[in-house]
């Protein structure tokens, strides 16, 4: 009788051993203690609306309860672990969303048991568009016996994007100050136009001109600090 030998005696012989590893691996698992460990994980917010911006503030992470074998919660660090929550379909105003064990990513062999805090207050703003006056600061003061007089920019509005009520309580839009120090006659020059907020974006221009007329204190008098 013909007896059947395997062609690839070494692969066999490998696969085996891996196989044989595999299962010892597993084994030592299913026998290893089972643990709980808490663990601060990135938060992530997807699908938000193209013309909706969070203006509340957002954590940068939530906190995890976790439960499996112990040598896995050991090694696990906040980059295996990450929570994801879909605002897909939230509209302006403010919102109590929902944070459940679905959202959160973790390794096989790992259970999310809790997230705290388990809802996120958040407020979302539409973003729009809207015209604001210059505002250039001076620094100094003119020459002995003169006096700042009329404050003109050119433009005289800019415009700006951002979220629609943080829009409404703005003033106006600063600029580089304006240098006016021993100043004796007109000053003019070209100065940059900064955000009033981290959320505001200059649209246009990115620079205005500025005119400050020096007058003799006495014909200042009168119109002094008028723009």
């Amino acid at each position: 009788m013909m007896r059947l030998r395997p062609r690839h005696p070494i692969s066999l012989a490998v696969a085996f051993f891996f196989a044989a590893l595999l299962w010892y691996s597993n084994a030592l698992e299913r026998r290893e203690r089972i643990s709980e460990r808490q663990l601060d994980a990135p938060l992530t917010l997807v699908n938000i609306g193209n013309d909706l911006v969070i203006t509340s503030e957002v954590p940068l992470g939530l906190t995890l309860r976790l439960r499996g074998p112990l040598s896995r919660l050991r090694s696990l660090a906040a980059a295996d672990v990450g929570v994801v929550v879909d605002l897909r379909g939230v509209g302006e105003g403010d919102h109590e969303v929902a944070v459940e064990t679905r959202h959160v990513s973790v390794p096989a062999g790992v259970d999310v048991l809790a997230v705290s805090p388990s809802r996120l207050p958040l407020r979302l703003e539409r973003i729009v568009r809207r015209r604001l006056p210059v505002q250039p600061p001076l620094s100094g003061t003119p020459a002995a016996g003169l006096v700042v007089g009329r404050v003109l920019t050119e433009p005289a509005t800019v415009l700006v994007s951002g979220p629609r009520l943080v829009l409404e309580t703005l003033p106006g839009v600063l600029t580089d100050p304006v240098v006016v120090a021993g100043a004796t006659t007109t000053v003019e020059t070209v100065v940059a136009l900064h955000s009033p907020h981290p959320l505001v974006r200059i649209v246009e221009p990115a620079a205005v001109r500025v005119a400050v007329t020096i007058l003799p204190e006495r014909a200042g008098r009168g119109g002094e600090g008028q723009r």
